[in-house]
């Protein structure tokens, strides 16, 4: 098969770097219903005749392995594209899911596409669809098996659209993850674009902490995207959710604090821009903060501060400490990290003892 398989990693703007805040824009203007962020593709994405997502099931629901379903098709054509793949069991969303990198078909009428899906490409070519692309959901350390499929009534590579083709699956990726969760995020989307707590509007935003409040106390669950720039301010409302919430003083700094340091990793390790979710469940609060940096070495984090387990010192204690903070002041820390970005996840107990 020729260079059609794209062999280059997915980034947001050409260039490999994954952290650009495309994609956080998208998922702060479009978010939470990956159906309304599929709706807008047509005007992201206006040299694409159609697109469809395909995914495997919503929520909690089985591993990656299971048969992805078709979640959105723009129209007829996509409608078929998506439901040839399914009954045909071949075709481009089958194989990007599979190899997790994006296909690529410039021109379906090229023998190589004949040959590999020899009855998706005669369906593609009845249903009009001449060029198609797929782009897996693979996005902040998180894989979904599916993809998101364009198609185009003529020949021709996306070529300038390819960035945001990218940044779109992204996004999808994101917000599919987000549904794994099983909380209603409408409220908190909502809230967040009211208060210009979205990226595309947070742009050149102060750093003071007292900018960008709401004028009621934030809720939970809690949706916002950040930068350097408002990391102050995002700060502020995870306090004002720990103090709602029925921490102590002692308590609420040390969560606080603790979001920070994840916050800051984000924003020095994973591109400049994050994600912070936080909600509340039985008797935690739970946080997570996601981008779509290099991802890290878990395997090297220290069990106390300013070491390394291998050579006993540390080249860049300062993030070390941050994360030795982060386990010593949670109730629980997990990380999940790949070369698509870093997801950690805090929870800190409400009845949380106040250490001395």
């Amino acid at each position: 098969m020729t260079d059609e398989y794209a062999a280059r990693q997915p980034s947001v703007d050409g260039t490999g770097r994954r952290g650009d805040s495309r994609v956080w824009e998208l998922i702060g203007t479009h978010g939470p219903d990956v159906a309304d962020l599929c709706r807008a593709g047509a005007v992201l994405l206006p040299d694409i005749a159609g697109l469809g997502l395909s995914a495997g099931p919503r929520a909690a629901g089985p591993p990656a392995g299971s048969v992805p379903q078709t979640r959105f098709s723009s129209d007829a054509v996509s409608a078929r594209l998506e439901s040839a793949q399914y009954s045909l069991d071949e075709g481009p969303c089958r194989d990007a899911a599979g190899m997790r990198r994006p296909v690529l078909a410039a021109d379906l009428r090229v023998e190589p596409w004949a040959q590999r899906w020899p009855r998706f490409t005669g369906a593609a070519l009845a249903a009009g669809a001449r060029a198609v692309f797929a782009l897996p959901l693979h996005a902040g350390a998180v894989r979904h098996d599916g993809a998101v499929d364009l198609y185009r009534r003529t020949p021709g590579p996306l070529d300038t659209q390819y960035p945001t083709a990218v940044a779109f699956a992204a996004a999808a990726a994101e917000l599919l993850t987000l549904e794994r969760l099983g909380l209603d995020f409408t409220m908190a989307f909502a809230a967040a674009r009211r208060g210009h707590h979205t990226l595309g509007r947070a742009a050149g935003a102060p750093a003071d902490a007292r900018a960008g409040l709401d004028a009621e106390p934030p809720a939970v669950p809690l949706a916002r995207w950040f930068n350097r720039l408002t990391l102050a301010t995002v700060r502020s409302h995870v306090r004002a959710v720990s103090t709602a919430a029925g921490l102590s003083d002692q308590d609420v700094a040390r969560f606080v604090l603790a979001v920070h340091e994840a916050m800051l990793n984000a924003v020095n390790h994973g591109g400049g821009y994050g994600q912070l979710l936080l909600w509340r469940r039985d008797d935690r609060l739970w946080c997570e903060i996601s981008d779509h940096g290099p991802g890290m070495d878990i395997t090297a984090l220290p069990q106390y501060p300013g070491t390394s387990p291998d050579t006993g010192t540390d080249p860049d204690p300062t993030d070390r400490h941050g994360l030795w903070f982060i386990r010593q002041a949670c109730t629980s820390l997990d990380i999940t990290t790949d070369i698509t970005g870093t997801r950690m996840l805090l929870s800190y107990r409400l009845e949380h003892a106040s250490s001395p």
